[in-house]
């Protein structure tokens, strides 16, 4: 089942599944989606990790089949994370990755952590077994149109406040960063006297961390947003 980052936490609540696909190329969320499931399994027995780096030009897809015919000497269950950065298995991995999908221990829980999939792959036979099997979580950019919303909900998680003008400071300082957006919400939690985030704090203590997407840039100018595309 398709699971948004932001229904992660409220699905693992409900169920730890037996299969959880995060894929994407923004790495704060990624990292944040993949720390949710490995916190949860820990906490319900999964107290083994074993990880298997597929990324090389010569992975042999038989080390997947032969950690699910494995058994733990440390644990009764295991994590298993699978790293696919390049999103695609290939012939081989897809094969395999169905296979372990039927062999694999009803008490163990397989994480793959993959980079962007694209369109055509979410047609391909291993991308819907995974998908049927557990829960496929998608990690997308947040564009600039929706950094505000995100960035209130990340302050007002750390238990501050901010104002419209520091809002819109802070976006500015931090669009297209999502780790530096986060690291600089912490620093302002230490640094304001008070809750509230004013102008004057944005200005103090952050830093300038944007990172602007060409195409992004291109929109702005043509939509007539000089300020956004200097």
């Amino acid at each position: 089942m398709r699971v948004s980052p932001d229904q992660l936490a409220a699905q693992l609540k409900r169920q730890l599944l037996p299969v959880y696909l995060v894929s994407g190329d923004e790495p704060l969320q990624l990292q944040e989606c993949c720390d949710n499931v490995r916190r949860v399994a820990r906490a319900q027995g999964c107290t083994d990790r074993e990880v298997i780096d597929a990324s090389g030009n010569h992975f042999d897809w038989q080390e997947i089949l032969h950690s699910a015919s494995s058994m733990s000497l440390f644990a009764e269950r295991k994590l298993v994370e699978l790293r696919l950065p390049s999103g695609k298995p290939g012939a081989d991995g897809s094969k395999a990755l169905c296979e372990y999908l039927e062999v694999a221990g009803s008490e163990d829980v397989l994480l793959v952590v993959a980079g962007k999939i694209d369109k055509q792959s979410t047609s391909s036979k291993w991308f819907k077994a995974l998908d049927k099997a557990g829960a496929v979580v998608q990690v997308w950019p947040v564009d600039a149109r929706s950094l505000p919303g995100w960035l209130r909900q990340r302050v007002a998680a750390a238990g501050l406040s901010i104002d419209d003008e520091a809002l819109q400071l802070l976006c500015d300082r931090v669009e297209g960063n999502l780790l530096a957006a986060v690291q600089e919400v912490e620093k302002l939690k230490l640094l304001v006297k008070d809750t509230r985030i004013d102008a004057r704090a944005v200005l103090d203590s952050v830093s300038d961390n944007a990172r602007y997407n060409v195409f992004e840039l291109a929109d702005k100018a043509l939509k007539g947003d000089a300020a956004a595309s200097l």
